[in-house]
């Protein structure tokens, strides 16, 4: 009477040892889709704006409007204006999107490339970090110097 209950411990046993020892797909089994390389690292973000140069002014806007507020905050403003850009009607989003580009166009020439040199190092630095959270040192935007 007790081996049935002796094999199914044993069974048991062996699958969750099978499971234990499966490994995750090493970085060179695992193939991404040529385009996903060039895409924003916001990709959920990005996809919102029709262009590299209104994604970035409208970070700038971000960074600018929640300088010196707490984390929670930041991220509370930040997803009630995506939220306020997902309702807007085709009309609306591209009077917006078209303020956004006429914003970044009267950017200096040395305020344009400091935040293109911020993203671009901002990307560097989470290339590899997707899914594992950020720094603890709140990757905040510098001044133009």
């Amino acid at each position: 009477m007790k081996s049935p209950r002796i094999l199914m411990a044993a069974a048991a046993v062996a699958f969750l040892s099978t499971a234990a020892l499966a490994q995750a797909p090493s970085a060179d089994q695992v193939s991404v889709p040529p385009q996903a390389a060039g895409k924003m690292h916001h990709g959920k973000m990005a996809a919102l704006f029709n262009s590299p140069d209104e994604f970035m002014m409208f970070r700038v806007q971000l960074h600018d409007a929640t300088r010196g507020m707490a984390k929670d905050q930041k991220r509370a403003y930040r997803k009630s204006e995506l939220q306020k850009i997902k309702a807007m009607t085709g009309d609306q989003r591209g009077a917006y999107l078209q303020n956004l580009d006429a914003q970044w166009n009267a950017l200096s020439p040395e305020r344009k490339a400091h935040v293109e040199r911020h993203l671009e190092a901002h990307q560097a630095r989470h290339a590899g970090q997707q899914g594992q959270g950020y720094p603890q040192n709140g990757g905040q935007m510098g001044t133009p110097q």
